[in-house]
Parts: C-alpha cells; sequence; structure tokens
C-alpha cells in the first residue's frame, strides 16, 4: 500500500511527460488515470532503474479563427468562401499539430491564398488592433464545451507567431463549424 501511494507524488527529479487523448469524437481530452498507469508500466520496460517519468495532463487551448478574404473576378464568392473554411480547417486537423506547436500565421494566411478563387487575404477590420493578417481568438468557456483555458493570444503573439504557454499546451480547433469565420469583402 506505501509503495502506491509513493508513486502518485510527483517526483521532483523526474523527466515530465505530457499526455492527451482523443474523446469519442475526437476531440482532445485529458486521459484517465488508468491509461496513464497502463503507459507508466509500458513505459517501466524501457527505462533505466535510476530513470523516473511523471505522465500529466497537457493543457488544451481551444481556439477560434476569423479571416476576410477577396475573390477573383467572375468566381462564385460562396463556393471560394466554403473552400477557404475547408482549408482553415485542414491547416486545424488534429492529427497534424503537436504539444508546444505554435500557430504561424503566415503559414496559415499562405494555405489561405492557395484556394481557387481567392485573390488575397485581408486583414480583418473588426476587432484587429494588431492588424494582423488573420484573427485567432481563444475559445475558453466550459459552458460552451471548451476546456476552460483561458489564454491571452495577443500577448502571445510575436512577430506574427501565436506561441503556446511555457506550460505544455495545444491549441485545438474544436468546433470547426462555429469557430472558423470567414467573409468575403470583395473581388480583386
Amino acid at each position: 500500500m506505501a509503495k502506491k501511494q509513493a508513486s502518485r507524488i510527483p517526483n521532483p527529479l523526474a523527466l515530465n511527460m505530457y499526455v492527451l487523448g482523443y474523446d469519442s469524437k475526437k476531440k482532445l481530452a485529458n486521459l484517465n488515470q488508468a491509461v496513464k498507469e497502463n503507459l507508466r508500466t509500458y513505459l517501466g520496460q524501457y527505462r533505466m532503474v535510476t530513470d523516473a517519468i511523471n505522465i500529466k495532463n497537457a493543457y488544451v487551448i481551444n481556439i477560434g479563427v476569423k479571416f476576410e478574404i477577396m475573390t477573383r473576378p467572375n468566381y462564385n464568392k460562396n463556393e471560394v468562401l466554403v473552400r477557404a473554411i475547408e482549408s482553415v480547417k485542414t491547416f486545424f486537423n488534429i492529427d497534424r499539430w503537436q504539444v508546444n506547436q505554435p500557430i504561424v500565421l503566415s503559414d496559415l494566411v499562405y494555405r489561405l491564398s492557395l484556394v481557387d478563387g481567392v485573390s488575397a487575404v485581408v486583414p480583418p477590420k473588426e476587432d484587429n488592433l494588431a492588424s494582423l493578417p488573420l484573427i485567432i481568438t481563444n475559445k475558453y468557456k466550459t459552458a460552451n464545451g471548451y476546456s476552460g483555458n483561458l489564454y491571452d493570444i495577443e500577448a502571445a503573439t510575436k512577430n506574427g507567431i501565436i506561441y503556446p504557454s511555457l506550460d505544455p499546451s495545444i491549441f485545438e480547433l474544436k468546433y470547426p463549424g462555429t469557430d472558423i469565420e470567414g467573409r468575403v469583402v470583395g473581388d480583386g
């Protein structure tokens, strides 16, 4: 019994391993204690006697994306907008993201510029004090199904890159159907 209690106390000299899993809808979720114990048992056969690992949950920072585009002449604006939204969904596909990976805004703008029919990505005028090419917002309200992790994205943005927190975390576009706001502002 004493051995089990001692194993639950985090070892300050141990390596910290941050993990997350998926829920039934492939959204990020914390792992339960049984999965962590199974992981600890599995890794135990590969570690040296003096090694120790603390298995902890990473933090999920839920985000929303707001962008504006101009379309090429003779293109259906609605069809181009749907393709642009699909491009954002693909960019934020959770299978492509890692813990502590920053969001490089120019990569997302470039991806949007490659969408057939897009002539330009223009900075949104509304709620864009820093004149960024697109706006990333923190979605945190647990009542709306988000993680509850409040994150100051504006303060974490340096030179067009949104950095994650020092605590291991990952950005997640949890509800693409409502968390992506795209708008066509004209044609170029």
